[in-house]
Protein backbone atom coordinates (compact mmCIF):
# COMPACT_ATOMS: atom_id res chain seq x y z
CA UNK A 1 0.00 0.00 0.00
CA UNK A 2 1.31 3.41 -0.57
CA UNK A 3 1.53 5.41 1.93
CA UNK A 4 1.37 8.75 0.47
CA UNK A 5 -1.82 7.89 -1.61
CA UNK A 6 -3.25 5.43 0.24
CA UNK A 7 -3.74 2.87 -2.39
CA UNK A 8 -2.21 0.10 -4.40
CA UNK A 9 -1.00 1.65 -7.76
CA UNK A 10 1.87 1.77 -8.64
CA UNK A 11 3.06 5.14 -10.17
CA UNK A 12 5.78 5.42 -12.57
CA UNK A 13 7.32 8.49 -14.84
CA UNK A 14 9.31 8.85 -17.98
CA UNK A 15 11.26 11.86 -17.97
CA UNK A 16 11.53 13.23 -21.87
CA UNK A 17 12.58 15.94 -23.91
CA UNK A 18 10.51 14.35 -26.95
CA UNK A 19 7.49 16.90 -27.63
CA UNK A 20 6.72 15.17 -31.11
CA UNK A 21 5.98 12.08 -29.84
CA UNK A 22 2.22 10.63 -27.88
CA UNK A 23 2.35 8.86 -24.97
CA UNK A 24 2.22 5.24 -26.26
CA UNK A 25 5.02 5.96 -29.27
CA UNK A 26 7.39 7.36 -25.77
CA UNK A 27 6.48 4.20 -23.98
CA UNK A 28 7.08 1.68 -26.86
CA UNK A 29 10.97 3.22 -26.97
CA UNK A 30 11.75 3.02 -23.35
CA UNK A 31 10.27 -0.55 -23.84
CA UNK A 32 13.01 -0.86 -26.75
CA UNK A 33 15.56 0.20 -25.01
CA UNK A 34 15.05 -1.83 -21.74
CA UNK A 35 14.99 -5.49 -23.68
CA UNK A 36 17.92 -3.92 -25.70
CA UNK A 37 19.54 -3.74 -22.11
CA UNK A 38 18.69 -7.09 -21.44
CA UNK A 39 20.49 -8.29 -24.66
CA UNK A 40 23.28 -6.43 -22.51
CA UNK A 41 22.99 -7.79 -19.83
CA UNK A 42 22.85 -11.30 -21.37
CA UNK A 43 26.32 -10.94 -23.08
CA UNK A 44 27.83 -9.09 -19.48
CA UNK A 45 27.10 -12.17 -17.16
CA UNK A 46 27.45 -14.59 -19.69
CA UNK A 47 30.28 -14.00 -22.24
CA UNK A 48 32.28 -11.71 -19.35
CA UNK A 49 31.89 -8.76 -21.71
CA UNK A 50 31.89 -6.16 -18.87
CA UNK A 51 35.53 -7.16 -17.79
CA UNK A 52 37.61 -5.65 -19.94
CA UNK A 53 41.03 -7.08 -19.90
CA UNK A 54 43.19 -3.86 -20.70
CA UNK A 55 42.66 -0.14 -20.61
CA UNK A 56 43.81 -0.11 -24.22
CA UNK A 57 40.63 0.46 -26.84
CA UNK A 58 42.10 -1.30 -29.39
CA UNK A 59 41.94 -4.31 -26.99
CA UNK A 60 39.40 -3.47 -25.60
CA UNK A 61 37.82 -3.43 -29.47
CA UNK A 62 38.79 -6.86 -29.97
CA UNK A 63 38.05 -8.18 -26.96
CA UNK A 64 33.88 -7.03 -27.99
CA UNK A 65 34.18 -8.04 -30.98
CA UNK A 66 35.02 -11.69 -30.21
CA UNK A 67 32.54 -11.84 -26.84
CA UNK A 68 29.65 -10.62 -29.74
CA UNK A 69 31.02 -13.64 -32.19
CA UNK A 70 30.99 -16.05 -28.80
CA UNK A 71 27.31 -15.22 -28.24
CA UNK A 72 26.29 -15.89 -32.38
CA UNK A 73 28.21 -18.79 -32.19
CA UNK A 74 26.89 -19.87 -28.93
CA UNK A 75 22.71 -18.92 -30.61
CA UNK A 76 23.95 -21.24 -33.57
CA UNK A 77 24.93 -24.16 -31.12
CA UNK A 78 21.90 -24.25 -28.61
CA UNK A 79 19.79 -24.26 -31.40
CA UNK A 80 21.16 -27.53 -32.81
CA UNK A 81 21.71 -29.10 -29.10
CA UNK A 82 18.19 -28.15 -28.70
CA UNK A 83 16.96 -29.75 -31.52
CA UNK A 84 18.23 -33.70 -30.78
CA UNK A 85 17.99 -32.84 -26.91
CA UNK A 86 14.55 -31.78 -25.91
CA UNK A 87 14.81 -30.48 -22.04
CA UNK A 88 16.81 -28.07 -23.16
CA UNK A 89 14.98 -24.90 -24.65
CA UNK A 90 16.64 -23.08 -27.72
CA UNK A 91 16.28 -20.11 -25.44
CA UNK A 92 18.37 -21.64 -22.53
CA UNK A 93 21.52 -19.24 -21.29
CA UNK A 94 24.77 -20.91 -21.06
CA UNK A 95 24.71 -21.38 -17.34
CA UNK A 96 21.40 -23.42 -17.68
CA UNK A 97 22.78 -25.40 -20.34
CA UNK A 98 26.22 -26.28 -18.21
CA UNK A 99 24.36 -27.53 -15.74
CA UNK A 100 21.75 -29.12 -18.20
CA UNK A 101 24.03 -31.09 -20.28
CA UNK A 102 28.23 -30.35 -19.47
CA UNK A 103 28.08 -31.29 -15.65
CA UNK A 104 26.95 -34.53 -15.01
CA UNK A 105 27.44 -36.31 -11.91
CA UNK A 106 29.57 -39.76 -12.51
CA UNK A 107 32.21 -41.70 -11.32
CA UNK A 108 34.55 -44.86 -12.22
CA UNK A 109 33.13 -47.99 -11.18
CA UNK A 110 35.23 -51.54 -11.55
CA UNK A 111 32.54 -54.05 -13.64
CA UNK A 112 33.72 -57.20 -15.16
CA UNK A 113 37.39 -56.22 -14.65
CA UNK A 114 37.55 -53.08 -16.66
CA UNK A 115 36.83 -49.37 -15.27
CA UNK A 116 33.21 -47.96 -16.88
CA UNK A 117 32.60 -44.25 -16.31
CA UNK A 118 28.42 -44.38 -14.68
CA UNK A 119 26.91 -41.08 -15.25
CA UNK A 120 23.67 -40.34 -13.41
CA UNK A 121 21.33 -38.58 -15.77
CA UNK A 122 18.35 -39.45 -17.76
CA UNK A 123 20.03 -38.27 -21.28
CA UNK A 124 21.43 -40.50 -23.67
Amino acid sequence: MNPFTGNNMIYRSILTHDHESDEKQVIEYCNMRGSSEKLFDIRNTDFGQGRFPRSEMKSNTVFLIMTAMMKNFYNYFIKKVSAVFKDIPSTSRIKRFIFKFICVAGKWIRQSRQWKLRLYTDCP
